[in-house]
């Protein structure tokens, strides 16, 4: 569904008046419910990890300039998944971001620097030192709530009444529900109950389990090199 479809069966839930568009809305009700589907939108975004929001972008460091906008690099960048960053070069990590204490001690004490630090400041990533010339590779977040239906363009508010929300629609739906009914004046305390709990469970559901180990758990078994040939034996493919 897209987002005016999914608007207007949370309308029908609640037994209001159905909006007509969400996008340059000219009506109250259309006003009121275009603000409370990017509000949804929104906090959505910002509730949770959610691995939807996962992307990856690429820093082309050059020779002399230590500081780099974050929105020339990933436009649509919320924040950076903190470890993700290395050097496709040296095949080394790229420490960040550190503390203000750490930088300090840094540039104060003039402690030697082999590693490559960096620190957030001001929407900005900002080395320690000169990184040279770096292809630097990193994970980040999102701030895109909607998709565009025919292209799949990330975007990060709704242009088009088409536009398809990158979360769950039914959670999106109950977002929708109780927003409007407080903005209403009316009680929204099961809706918001039910949508907490929702939340909670897509969250769960989205985050990737662990690998498990299906060997041994190191300080726990031990197996001699022998054993554990022969079960290798038994069980590769044929």
């Amino acid at each position: 569904m897209n987002i005016l479809q999914i608007a207007k069966s949370a309308a029908n839930m609640c037994a209001v008046q159905e909006p007509t568009t969400l996008v340059n809305p000219t009506t109250q009700n259309d006003q009121l419910f275009a603000s409370v589907v990017q509000s949804t939108l929104d906090s959505l975004m910002r509730s949770c990890d959610w691995q939807t929001l996962e992307r990856e972008a690429v820093l082309y460091t050059n020779d002399g300039q230590k500081t780099y906008n974050l929105d020339n690099i990933a436009p649509d960048i919320y924040s950076i998944i903190s470890g993700s960053l290395w050097d496709k070069g040296s095949m080394r990590s790229v420490i960040g971001g550190i503390t203000q204490e750490s930088w300090r001690q840094h540039k104060q004490y003039h402690i030697p620097v082999i590693d490559i630090y960096f620190k957030i400041q001001n929407n900005q990533i900002v080395f320690l030192k000169n990184p040279g010339c770096l292809e630097i590779h990193f994970a980040y977040r999102s701030n895109a709530v909607v998709l565009d239906e025919k292209t799949g363009e990330p975007k990060t508010a709704i242009t088009k009444d088409t536009d398809i929300p990158v979360f769950d629609e039914y959670l999106v739906k109950l977002g929708i529900m109780w927003r409007w009914l407080k903005r209403s004046g009316m009680d929204y305390a099961e809706e918001y109950d039910e949508y907490v709990h929702e939340l909670n469970k897509s969250y769960a559901l989205a985050k990737s389990p662990s690998e498990i180990n299906l060997a041994y758990v190191e300080g726990e078994i031990t197996l001699n090199e022998g054993i554990i040939a022969d079960v290798y034996a038994e069980n590769k493919c044929e």
